[in-house]
């Protein structure tokens, strides 16, 4: 472990786009407004950097998929020169009020002050690089890991029922016990559930996510009562808008459903934990700071929650699966599927599997560097910052 100062001295960043599996993210019919761009979104730019360190390492990062050439530059020449041993990510940029210059009461995080920065291309190249240099995994600095593996779950967008069905099969064969899947406003992906259910093996489950395409429990009532009598576990994320506090409760009473609240803000979090709307939680949002914090508060009042992504590329899939290591009540399935999902991750080791669990790695730092070689067909731009 070396005590000289750690700066970052130069970067190279290429800015890749890589294809998700058709038979996965296919969405046969209209799609409706909410998921006009479902099957698009792998086409989105995702910036992956390498950054040289002053002892002589290198260290990895990944932004946000749309994430602009000019917020990566920012970000970058941010960082150049400053000792990361003297700054932590959730604080770096901090401060005291909100671009208006109203006061609060506590200071606002990093993540919510990056600006024009990227904050996830901070907190990922940090947690590499300071991990490497004091020779420890990236989750013993986000407070140490209570599990070795975390479980996860396939995932779809929104297939017709045969596809389904065949994705299923897939899942099972990888030791898998469940998959997540999207559903348009009239409810696609239930019908096609409905359609297959006879296949579906026992103990498998199965989560839902609408994204709050669903009107209200009136128009969609007949479908949940069917899903309720299947022989197993459904879950239902983000069934309504969230301003439909009545219909929220009212769900929860069609056992055995269980019902799902994606936390989008602190605002959705504290809105669902009032009115106790939910009776799980995926609490991802970009910052696996952001995550750990509010894993804390839904355990407070005994809730499961798990890690959502964005199904990034591998660095971030590795950075999610070190803090949902150390969440004590992310016991439910994260999604950390991009290994399935995606044509490539773009990092070696991949991420490893067994029995339906990803395998936390042990080496120091996120526990992986970039894929030259895979990376090739991939870049469609390629840049320094030194």
């Amino acid at each position: 472990m070396s005590t000289s100062p750690l700066t970052f001295e130069k970067f190279r960043v290429w800015q890749v786009v890589v294809p998700a599996r058709q038979d996965i993210v296919s969405a046969p019919g209209d799609p409706g407004v909410m998921y006009r761009d479902s099957v698009q979104w792998p086409q989105i730019p995702i910036h992956l950097v390498e950054g040289t360190t002053s002892q002589g390492f290198t260290a990895v990062g990944e932004c946000d998929r749309g994430t602009s050439r000019a917020s990566v530059e920012a970000t970058l020449r941010d960082l150049l020169g400053r000792d990361l041993s003297s700054v932590t990510p959730a604080t770096v940029w901090k401060g005291p009020a909100n671009a208006t210059g109203l006061p609060r009461g506590y200071p606002y995080w990093s993540w919510e002050l990056a600006g024009e920065r990227s904050y996830i291309l901070l907190e990922s190249l940090w947690l590499d690089a300071v991990g490497k240099s004091l020779g420890m995994p990236a989750h013993q600095l986000m407070g140490g890991a209570i599990r070795d593996r975390v479980a996860v779950d396939f995932w779809m967008n929104r297939p017709d029922a045969p596809t389904m069905a065949k994705l299923i099969h897939e899942a099972v064969a990888l030791g898998l016990r469940g998959v997540k899947m999207k559903s348009s406003a009239g409810g696609d992906t239930v019908d096609a559930l409905l359609a297959i259910a006879a296949d579906v093996p026992e103990g498998f489950h199965i989560t839902i996510d609408p994204m709050c395409a669903w009107r209200s429990l009136r128009e969609c009532a007949r479908q949940l009562e069917k899903l309720a009598q299947l022989p197993f576990d459904i879950q239902i994320e983000d069934p309504f808008p969230y301003e439909a506090i009545e219909d929220w409760r009212a769900v929860r009473q069609i056992l055995p459903l269980t019902i799902a609240c994606h936390t989008r803000s602190e605002g959705v979090l504290q809105l669902a934990m009032r009115e106790e709307m939910a009776d799980t939680y995926n609490l991802g949002r970009g910052s696996v700071y952001d995550f750990l914090r509010l894993s804390h508060v839904t355990e407070f009042v005994s809730k499961d929650c798990w890690q959502g992504s964005s199904l990034e590329l591998g660095v971030l899939q590795q950075m999610r699966l070190h803090a949902s290591a150390c969440a004590r009540n992310c016991v439910l399935p994260s999604d950390l599927q991009s290994e399935w999902v995606r044509e490539e991750t773009l990092v070696t080791p991949h991420m490893a599997y067994d029995d339906g669990h990803a395998l936390v790695p042990s080496a120091p730092g996120l526990g992986v560097e970039l894929d030259f070689a895979a990376m090739q067909p991939y870049v469609a731009e390629h840049f320094d910052i030194a």
